[in-house]
């Protein structure tokens, strides 16, 4: 029992520690022009404060049962699973790259220019070829920053979601292993 609590306890910190690395290392699932260093932080601090407060509650998470304990858990997996696919969703919605070209990092919700451009031609796509990939960028950039801004703050809420919820999942499971 004693490798398989530490074997948790490393999963727990692993999924609390490494994703924000890699981010920082490579940039992955970061949209084009979003900061890497911010995504870093914020899956690292939440990371870490999850796994805070599973210590403090210690005690009071060791007295559950191991049904509710296991119940738990599987509603991490579920979130983390949930939050995954969404960001795979979110990610093929928004981020788009025509022929080459460096991808762009769409609004979730569209305004003045941008929107009308994109009720004229139809398809994030379609508007990169019709007016070229700069003249969108400088469009998104003038007529819905703010609106980029919350499409930003959406996608780091559910990417930090993917590795909140794993570090949650083995490190609620960690606690009830005896000794």
């Amino acid at each position: 029992m004693n490798k398989l609590k530490t074997s948790l306890k490393a999963a727990s910190g692993v999924f609390a520690i490494i994703p924000g690395l890699a981010v920082l290392a490579t940039n992955i699932g970061v949209p084009p022009n979003c900061s890497k260093v911010m995504f870093f932080a914020t899956i690292e601090s939440f990371g870490i404060f999850t796994l805070m407060l599973l210590r403090l509650n210690q005690s009071a998470l060791k007295s559950l049962s191991i049904k509710t304990i296991n119940s738990l858990a599987l509603t991490a997996m579920v979130m983390f699973g949930l939050a995954l696919f969404g960001y795979i969703y979110l990610y093929s919605q928004y981020v788009v790259a025509v022929n080459g070209s460096s991808p762009l990092f769409f609004p979730a919700w569209p305004q003045g220019e941008l929107q009308h451009g994109l009720a004229t031609i139809g398809s994030k796509a379609a508007l990169i070829k019709e007016w070229g990939r700069d003249d969108v960028f400088h469009v998104i950039n003038s007529s819905s920053s703010l609106m980029l801004t919350y499409t930003t703050l959406l996608f780091l809420f559910v990417y930090q979601l993917i590795f909140v919820s794993l570090t949650f999942a083995f490190g609620i499971l960690a606690l009830r292993v005896d000794d």
